[in-house]
């Protein structure tokens, strides 16, 4: 402003009498009134200096800045002080929000505009912005800071495609049933990230485990089926036992079956309950191997019924027999089908016919007779009488496929490490969690969801 403007100006010269009046919220509208801009910055500058609390200096500080316009030599300074008192607000109030984030970057923007690039650096990294705060240590020429930087940026985008990519696998193992893989990259994940979601979903799979070796399926419409791969199986009232009871009589912990290897036996014993376990009418004092099919009660009002079945016993498709080699004619090959070929002709007498089927059955009753007998054993455990009648338990080994023939299901289900696999074992559709299953076996927790050839299964 011209010497001549200023004393022509009354604004001006109002301006003036109120600042030496201490009147600084007038000596600052009547500068601005008068075009003296940077009267009217310094005399905002003066009132965020005074103000009482930190809003009103945020306030004073936007007023010294707008009145400041494009001039870059008069935003400067209110531009770093606005930046330093929005800092301040942050690292006292806590950044834990994405609008915090923002409110820094802004803060950072305004400390860059007033030359203080290291303070403006340093606060971007803390929100792990590490290109900005490159780009800010860039512009005033601290080339080691911006160095340190951009290496922090290179290993955050290394670490934002490894936390990618683990994800990515948790997605895909959890939806095909490796679900112990799914842990392990939800555990990557957590490790890697702050990101509470993965917590959240980390959590929730633990939950729904299985790793006691006892695993439950619930049969629309049918009795529960309860398989289990553990040493000693617990018999009672107790929710937490292997097969909880709710008869009347039944002790907490009643009875348990110890299953002892080399050889392979279930050994049953009475675990000190008030009204006693009974063989055959008879008090149980010691133990009891259990081998032949029979009984046995818990109370007066549960009885089971005990046998031991092959683990690969099925009901579910019967074992096609061999493709005819053919033997005695044009075109019938020879070979183990040639008696089969044979009755299958026209021309064979009836007799021979008869003899060649029978002959072959027989054959292949000895081969399955054979190979059941050198499977494991398995516990069959049914309640007979009692509020769970129906309920059927399945003990084995661990590492033993226990085909699931007593549930009419063509699956078997193998424990391993306390975790059961459910594979294939002559269904002729199977689904798992609404989507088809292949020849794998996947490993089953808690809320899984099974189509069996029609039959709708829970994991419970």
């Amino acid at each position: 402003m011209s010497f001549f403007r200023r004393i022509l100006s009354s604004d001006y010269r109002r301006a003036i009498a109120a600042e030496a009046a201490g009147n600084l919220d007038v000596a600052a509208e009547h500068y601005g009134l008068a075009g003296e801009r940077e009267g009217a910055v310094r005399m905002h500058l003066l009132r965020a200096a005074r103000a009482g609390s930190r809003a009103l200096e945020i306030a004073a500080l936007r007023d010294a800045l707008h009145w400041a316009g494009q001039d870059e030599a008069l935003r400067q300074k209110p531009a770093a002080a606005l930046g330093g008192a929005l800092l301040a607000v942050l690292e006292a109030e806590g950044i834990g929000t994405q609008r915090d984030r923002e409110r820094l970057r802004e803060a950072a923007e305004l400390l860059v505009l007033g030359g203080e690039h290291q303070r403006a650096g340093d606060a971007l990294a803390k929100i792990g912005d590490h290109l900005a705060a490159a780009n800010a240590f860039s512009a005033g020429g601290l080339v080691e800071a911006m160095e340190e930087a951009l290496a922090k940026d290179d290993d955050g985008q290394r670490r934002a495609r490894q936390e990618q990519e683990a994800f990515a696998s948790y997605q895909a193992n959890l939806s095909v049933g490796r679900r112990d893989e799914a842990r392990a990259d939800l555990q990557r994940c957590v490790a890697g990230s702050a990101n509470a979601e993965y917590r959240r979903l980390l959590d929730t799979l633990e939950s729904r485990l299985i790793t006691a070796g006892r695993v439950e399926l619930v049969i629309r419409g049918r009795p529960a089926l309860v398989v289990c791969a553990v040493k000693r199986v617990v018999l009672g009232r107790d929710a937490l036992c292997d097969l909880a009871l709710r008869s009347g009589g039944v002790s907490r912990q009643h009875a348990e079956i110890e299953v002892q290897a080399d050889p392979l036996r279930y050994v049953l014993h009475d675990l000190g309950s008030r009204n006693g376990t009974k063989v055959a009418g008879l008090p149980l004092a010691g133990s009891l191997p259990l081998g032949a099919p029979g009984t046995f009660s818990l109370g007066d009002e549960c009885t089971l019924e005990h046998e031991l079945i092959s683990a690969g016993a099925t009901v579910m498709a019967p074992r096609a027999l061999p493709a005819p080699r053919g033997a005695g004619g044009p075109g019938v090959p020879d070979g183990d089908g040639g008696a089969l070929a044979l009755a299958m002709r026209s021309d064979a007498p009836p007799v021979a016919a008869r003899a060649a089927v029978a002959s072959t059955a027989e054959a292949a009753g000895a081969e399955e007779a054979a190979g059941a007998a050198a499977l494991p054993r398995v516990l069959r455990l049914r309640v007979s009488a009692g509020l769970d009648r129906g309920t059927v338990l399945l003990v084995a080994p661990e590492q033993v496929a226990v085909a699931l023939a007593c549930a009419e299901l063509g699956v078997s289900i193998t424990f391993r490490n306390g975790r059961p696999f459910l594979a294939g074992a002559g269904a002729r559709e199977l689904r798992f969690c609404g989507e088809p299953l292949g020849a794998v076996a996947v490993q089953l927790i808690r809320g899984d969801k099974l189509g069996i050839d029609g039959v709708d299964v829970d994991i419970g």
